[in-house]
This record gives structure tokens, sequence and C-alpha cells, in this order.
């Protein structure tokens, strides 16, 4: 998908199909808002760190891909005729590997959020809406791949395996949250 233009990305999302879908909206949000603070880094002459974003920004464009691949292995075992023995257990896995991408990119996030609030202080005041904008960015990003996460493993029998993934998801939330309100502050100030 990475290849695809804007145009034929939002055609391929507007479409009838389960993929891409949210989970891959939610890593666009993620590769926008690394590519915002890229240009803020290199406006405030920090080219380290712009290198460090523009490689986080990579990863978020595959999460693109792989989210939508790891939720196709669900929507496969709806085909699964549902007297099928296997379907159950087949069906557990896909949930749970389909929860994957977006915990990634749900860490993959806070990291960033992280690292932008830190950095915020030493941005150019010429570029301080675009700051903002890539916290929000991020918050988005965030709030979309908690979602996700919750969406798989809203169904998975392993209460255990899914409470983790939910508690670590709330807590990687509320670190973005509270990035993208000091980066806020910063633009304020």
């Amino acid at each position: 998908m990475r290849n695809l233009s804007l145009d034929a990305f939002c055609e391929k999302l507007a479409a009838r199909t389960p993929t891409p879908g949210g989970g891959s909206v939610a890593a666009l949000s993620g590769a926008l808002a690394c590519s915002l603070g890229a240009m803020v880094a290199r406006f405030s002459k920090d080219d380290a760190t712009a290198a460090r974003w523009d490689a986080r920004r990579t990863r978020f464009l595959d999460l693109i891909r792989e989210d939508s691949e790891a939720y196709d292995g669900v929507s496969a075992v709806f085909k699964i005729p549902k007297d099928d023995p296997a379907r159950s257990l087949r069906m557990q896995e896909a949930l749970l590997r389909a929860a994957q991408p977006p915990a990634e990119g749900l860490r993959a996030i806070a990291g960033y959020a992280e690292e932008l609030a830190q950095f915020a202080p030493s941005a150019k005041g010429s570029v301080a809406s675009d700051l903002a904008v890539s916290a929000y960015e991020a918050e988005a990003a965030a709030r979309g791949f908690v979602l996700n996460v919750r969406a798989n493993t809203g169904s998975l029998k392993d209460k255990a395996a899914a409470g983790a993934l939910d508690a670590e998801a709330a807590g990687l939330l509320e670190r973005v949250l509270d990035a993208s309100r000091r980066v806020r502050e910063v633009v304020r100030g």
C-alpha cells in the first residue's frame, strides 16, 4: 500500500472491504505525526532528530500493510464453516495476531510523542503550529491503535492475554495524551 497515491489509498479505504481500515489509518496518522515532527526538527536545525523521526515514519508506513494483513487473517477464518472444530482455535490465533500491529504502533507512537515533548522547547517558533499538529496526529494515532487493540482482544477467550494487552494499551494512551499536552503547553507559551 505504500506505493499507492493518496487518492488510491483513500479509494481502497472507502471500499466495502474490511481492509485497509481503522488500524491502517492509525498507522498513517503515526506516519504523518513523524513527518511533521521531522520537518519541525529540520527547521530547528536538528538533523539527528529529524533522521530518527524519518525512521519512525517508515515503520508506521510498514504497519499500514501489516495491520491489513493481520486482519485479513481474521477475515479468512470467517470463511471456515462454523461446524469445523478447528474454526474456534484458528479464530483465537487470528485475533491475537491481529492485535499485534496496533499494539506495536501504540508502543511506537508513545515513544515518538514523548520524544516530541522533550524536543518541543528547542523547536523553532515559526513552526510551532506544525509541532502542535504533530502532537494532535500522535493522539489520533494512539486513540485509533487503542480501539483496534480492543476490537481484537474483546473476543479473545484468553482473558489474561486480552487483559494484559488492554492494560498496556490504556497506559500507553495516557503517555501519549500527557506528552501531547506538554507539547501544546510549550506551543502556547
